[in-house]
């Protein structure tokens, strides 16, 4: 009977795997094969964002875009890969994944909305000058001419009219009139009567009854009279001040 029992014991231990037969622990899952990423891109309050560009480089290279915030890479070597997350209007985001074997690995990013730029801030609106204190002025000019007429003098120089932005004077020579500047000043001539010349930095122009002549300010600028004499003319100074 000892010996009955002796054959069924053996008979059955040579019927088990040889894995069990040696105590070896089961295999817990796939431990070959490529690697995979599953990805899950969301905003900073959870929403799954659509639209995300999303670029894989490493052992392989891919690119694709998030549906619902989802998308898988499969059959990828295993080793190290780099992925970038690009979308309009958000921060660019760049993470360092390994990939193994097996179950595929969760890649979960958060994308930060790009902050807007700042606008500097407009600069204040000028103050509104206050109305002017000046009152118009009206001129007949023969009779001013005559009024203040030069005579046999030199020369003599009447003011017209004056305000804030420049001033209006009437210069009638009988003598040449040195050189001189306007250093903040452009000067409007206007000619009523007599000739001369007008000579402007290196410029020299005959001047006569009806001549107008502009001279930028800083320009040396000087006035020679002809046989016919006084010469009479209107001085604008734009851009000078009431003395």
């Amino acid at each position: 009977m000892s010996k009955l029992v002796l054959a069924i014991m053996l008979v059955g231990s040579s019927s088990l795997p040889a894995a069990a037969q040696r105590g070896a622990a089961p295999q817990r899952g796939p431990t070959t094969g490529p690697a995979a990423f599953a990805v899950m891109v969301t905003d900073a309050s959870g929403t799954p964002l659509t639209g995300v560009d999303v670029t894989v480089t490493g052992r392989a290279q891919r690119s694709a875009s998030t549906e619902n915030g989802r998308i898988a890479f499969e059959d990828l070597p295993v080793g190290p890969y780099h992925f970038k997350f690009e979308k309009d209007g958000y921060d660019t985001v760049e993470q360092d994944v390994t990939g193994k074997r097996g179950a595929p690995v969760d890649v979960k990013v958060t994308m930060t909305p790009t902050p807007k730029p700042v606008e500097p801030p407009a600069p204040p609106a000028p103050e509104p000058k206050p109305p002017s204190t000046v009152k118009p002025v009206v001129l007949d000019m023969p009779a001013f001419i005559e009024k203040y007429y030069v005579g046999k003098a030199s020369g003599t120089t009447t003011p017209m009219a004056c305000s804030d932005g420049g001033s209006a004077t009437l210069i009638q020579a009988n003598d040449a009139i040195a050189e001189h500047t306007h250093a903040d000043a452009d000067e409007y001539v206007y000619v009523i009567a007599g000739e001369g010349n007008a000579r402007m930095g290196g410029r020299q122009e005959p001047v006569s009854a009806g001549v107008f002549l502009m001279i930028p300010r800083g320009v040396p600028h000087a006035f020679t009279v002809g046989k016919k004499h006084p010469l009479v003319f209107v001085s604008t100074l734009a851009g000078g001040h009431c003395g």
